[in-house]
């Protein structure tokens, strides 16, 4: 069983204290620190063990998530950064997916389950991001995709009709679970479904797959 190591930041103690609660007893999860600041957290990055997954908060006194999360991207690219916030805006997601997070969770709604859940989806190397940041997410691609005049055409693969039917979900921005229960499928085989989608077109991540979706009318919108 592989052990994620687990570094968090935040400049508020009581957050810093919840999250290493749900953490503790997790016999896949290690937490190799918590610290108030992006300095502390990057100090400790930069040690021969550094972290699988960083929880960041945006707003930090010394460098904000954001900086944090482009300055890791670009120098420590194996950090997976979940960024945990109480910004839920479509500017603030966007910059963060930008910047390079794997994952975004809205600290008033997010879950025992739901963060246990995302520190694992990214450590596999996939995107993830909660139900209510995913329909923005969707929303945004969706205004942007609308001021394009013309698709990418160049890659023409053919999916099949239950591919297409779980394209369409995530597009819509249900969930691996919510997928399964929606259509009365096992995860897993949601999971493989979503794999094949993945390999016909070579995409790269879960954004990308939705994102070309939209953009080229694979599924109806």
């Amino acid at each position: 069983m592989d052990i994620i190591r687990v570094l968090i930041v935040d400049d508020h103690q009581i957050v810093r204290d919840g999250i290493q609660s749900i953490l503790t007893g997790e016999p896949d999860i290690e937490l190799i620190g918590s610290v108030g600041s992006a300095q502390k957290a990057l100090s400790i990055i930069k040690t021969k063990n550094p972290p699988d997954v960083l929880i960041a908060d945006l707003s930090m006194p010394d460098m904000s998530g954001i900086e944090l999360t482009e300055h890791i991207t670009e120098n420590y690219p194996a950090v997976r950064v979940l960024i945990l916030s109480m910004f839920s805006d479509e500017e603030y997601i966007v910059r963060a997916i930008q910047a390079g997070a794997k994952g975004y969770l809205p600290k008033q709604d997010s879950t025992t389950e739901l963060l246990l859940e995302a520190i694992r989806v990214i450590y596999k190397g996939e995107d993830f991001f909660s139900p209510s940041i995913s329909k923005v997410v969707m929303k945004s691609f969706v205004n942007s995709v609308k001021k394009a005049k013309t698709g990418d055409t160049s890659k023409k693969v053919q999916l099949t009709g239950r591919e297409k039917e779980i394209l369409k979900l995530y597009v819509e921005g249900f969930t691996n679970t919510e997928i399964s229960e929606k259509l009365n499928l096992s995860v897993y085989t949601v999971k493989t479904h979503k794999n094949n989608i993945m390999q016909k077109y070579n995409f790269k991540s879960t954004v990308e797959m939705i994102k070309f979706a939209i953009k080229n009318n694979i599924v109806e919108w």
